[in-house]
C-alpha cells in the first residue's frame, strides 16, 4: 500500500480553513456559529454540554461539531457528527471521513482518543465500515495506523485484510494489531478470517500477558460449550424460514467468550453442522417445534441455531462440544 501524497491537515489551521471551501464553507461563518454556541455556555469550564444543542446535520453543523470536538473531546459530540455523515451527499461524507483521519493522526490525545471509539461504535460496526476504514488506511501514514487498527475488530475481514498485513511488517505497529486481531474474535461485531489471523498472530511480537494469552486461545482452541437442551423445529411451519437447522441452548465454558459464525459445531471429532446464530430470537408460541429436553448447564445460556441435519439434536444435548472457526481445525492439524 502506498503512502498518501498529502495526509489531512491539522484541524483549525489555514490549510483547513482552504478545505472548507471543498463543502461550501468558509472559515468565518463557522467560527460564527462556534460563538453562537459556546455564548450561552461557561467558556472558562472544561465542561460541555452537546445534548443541549439544536444544531442541523448540514455541512455548516458538520464544522461546528469538529471545532467543538477539538476543545470538548467526547463521544457526545461525535454523535452528532455521524448524524451529519448519515445525511450527507459524498463529498460531505468524505471531508467527515477526513477529519477522522485528522483527528488520529493530530490529535491532541484526548481527541485522538474520542475519534477511535466513536469509529469503532458509529462506523466500523455498521453497513458502512469497509468504506470508512478503506478511506481512513488511504488517508493516514502509516506510521499513525495504531488508532486505526487497534479499533478495526468489527470492519470486515477482506477491507482490513492488507492493512493488517502490512502492519505485521512493522514492530511498532504489533501492539496495535495485536488488539485489532484480538478485537476481531472477541468484540461483539468481530468479524475475522481465524485461519489468516492466527498466521498474522504468529508473526508478530505481543509483550501484554493477557493480550498474548487472549490471541493464542482464538487461534488455537475451540470455543468450549456445554450444551442443554435442543429445540426441534417443524419445518413445515410457515413461520420458519431456516430449512435445515435446529436450536441448541448452551453455556460457554472458555474462558473468555467469543464468537465467529459459521463455527463448525464438533463432539467427540466428528462435526454435527455449523452455528450460523449467536441468541437467536426464537418465540416458541409462534413456532410449531419439540424440545429435547435435558439438564440445562449452569452459567448464562445462549440459544444458537445450528445448521445441520435435526436428527443429530437428541445426540448433541448435555455435553461437551467445540466451536471451531472455519478452516482453523484444519489448519492446526497440517
Amino acid at each position: 500500500m502506498s503512502e498518501p501524497t498529502s495526509p489531512p491537515p491539522r484541524i483549525g489551521t489555514p490549510d483547513w480553513d482552504r478545505e472548507l471551501a471543498g463543502i461550501g464553507l468558509d472559515r468565518p461563518s463557522v467560527d460564527a456559529d462556534v460563538d453562537d454556541v459556546l455564548e450561552p455556555a461557561d467558556a472558562a469550564r472544561d465542561e460541555f454540554d452537546p445534548h443541549a444543542l439544536d444544531l442541523g446535520v448540514d455541512a455548516e453543523s458538520a464544522a461546528v461539531w469538529v471545532l467543538l470536538h477539538q476543545r470538548f473531546p467526547s463521544y457526545g459530540i461525535l454523535m452528532y457528527l455521524r448524524m451529519c455523515w448519515s445525511n450527507g451527499d459524498p463529498v460531505l461524507q468524505d471531508w467527515i471521513v477526513c477529519q477522522f483521519a485528522a483527528m488520529l493522526i493530530h490529535g491532541p490525545g484526548p481527541v485522538a482518543e474520542s475519534a477511535e471509539y466513536g469509529l469503532w461504535v458509529d462506523y466500523f460496526e455498521s453497513p458502512e465500515a469497509s468504506q470508512v476504514f478503506t478511506a481512513l488506511a488511504s488517508r493516514m501514514p502509516r506510521s499513525h495506523w495504531e488508532r486505526l487498527i487497534s479499533g478495526a475488530g468489527p470492519v470486515p475481514w477482506d477491507a482490513k485484510r492488507r492493512v493488517f498485513q502490512v502492519a505485521a511488517e512493522d514492530p511498532a505497529l504489533h501492539p496495535a494489531l495485536a488488539r485489532g486481531l484480538a478485537g476481531s474474535f472477541y468484540d461483539v461485531y468481530g468479524r475475522v478470517d481465524a485461519v489468516e489471523a492466527a498466521a498474522l498472530a504468529a508473526r508478530i511480537t505481543v509483550a501484554d500477558e493477557d493480550l498474548l494469552e487472549a490471541l493464542a486461545e482464538a487461534t488455537t482452541q475451540p470455543l468450549r460449550l456445554r450444551t442443554g437442551s435442543a429445540v426441534i423445529v417443524d419445518e413445515s411451519d410457515p413461520g420458519w424460514p431456516h430449512q435445515g437447522s435446529f436450536l441448541l441452548r448452551a453455556v460457554v465454558r472458555s474462558p473468555r467468550s467469543r464468537w465467529v459464525g459459521r463455527s463448525e459445531l464438533v463432539a467427540d471429532g466428528r462435526v454435527y453442522g455449523r452455528l450460523v446464530h449467536w441468541d437467536f430470537p426464537f418465540d416458541a408460541s409462534e413456532i410449531a417445534h419439540r424440545t429435547v429436553a435435558a439438564p440445562e448447564p449452569e452459567g448464562r445460556i445462549v440459544l444458537f441455531r445450528v445448521e445441520g441435519a435435526a436428527e443429530h439434536a437428541e445426540s448433541l444435548v448435555n455435553r461437551d462440544v467445540e466451536a471451531w472457526p472455519p478452516g482453523l481445525r484444519e489448519h492446526l492439524a497440517r
